[in-house]
């Protein structure tokens, strides 16, 4: 499959890659979902919400939620909470979490789901349960989203009611629709959407950009990445001035932010 985070890719390529690829192998409902995903591809938060409410239906918990958080951020910030409405659990749209407690760390660094069947028991829980039973979490379950073996996100989801044994087919079910389509089709829509940035993007940063972003990224100033490429000061400032254009991102920060896929 093509780099599709390097040129903006057609439905037809996305089709190609993400439902002709797979028709053989799964399940009419997981194909008729990430078919709406790809109709979507140009609003990342809707094409989340298409994702949850198909987890919410085909494993039947009571609350999904997704973030574009990454490994080192503070807190994991749902952007989106699903509910299931026959179970009608606890609402917790405002809440925020600990990222750097165990459990988000040890789904951060496996590419299986990290579950608890017992939230009050888990000890993956030790240093966060408060914040999972606060909302009545019985079991729950963390999941990483990635493309190219960058992270693109996060995935959490819970039953409120009762006590859930997560089984294998469960989890390697969540594991496979995370792995094959939902992260690298998150990752394609958060690069390519004009809401990310009023406009999609114009086009990847050169190579030689990307050296003195992924210096400016290990928090080295101009001076000290022209000194490690070899290269004039004005060089590199020229070179992140021309890629923060290209991107429309204001500073810094949002440039780094913006080539984490690439960096």
């Amino acid at each position: 499959m093509q780099d599709l985070l390097t040129t903006p890719p057609s439905r037809k390529q996305l089709k190609e890659g993400f439902l002709d690829r797979f028709r053989r192998d799964r399940s009419a409902s997981e194909l008729n979902c990430v078919a709406h995903m790809i109709l979507v591809i140009e609003d990342p938060e809707e094409l989340a919400a298409v994702a949850l409410d198909h987890l919410i239906e085909n494993v039947g918990v009571c609350r999904v939620d997704l973030g574009f958080a990454q490994p080192r951020d503070r807190d994991y910030a749902p952007i989106r909470v699903h509910y299931n409405r026959r179970t009608d659990p606890p609402r917790c749209d405002e809440a925020s979490y600990p990222n750097q407690a165990y459990v988000f760390r040890r789904a951060w660094h496996g590419a299986r789901p990290v579950s608890c069947d017992e939230v009050a028991l888990h000890p993956f829980l030790n240093d966060c349960r408060n914040d999972f039973t606060s909302i009545s979490s019985k079991s729950i379950l963390f999941q990483r989203l990635t493309y190219q073996r960058r992270p693109v996100g996060l995935m959490c989801m819970d039953f409120t009611r009762d006590i859930h044994a997560w089984s294998d087919d469960e989890l390697g079910g969540i594991a496979a629709f995370s792995q094959d389509f939902l992260g690298p089709l998150l990752a394609v829509s958060r690069m390519w959407s004009a809401r990310e940035g009023g406009q999609a993007a114009v086009r990847r940063p050169s190579p030689a950009e990307l050296d003195a972003i992924r210096l400016a990224a290990q928090g080295l100033s101009c001076e000290e990445i022209a000194e490690a490429l070899g290269k004039s000061a004005r060089t590199i400032e020229n070179q992140l001035r021309n890629a923060r254009l290209s991107l429309q991102a204001t500073n810094r920060a949002e440039l780094i932010r913006k080539c984490e896929l690439w960096l």
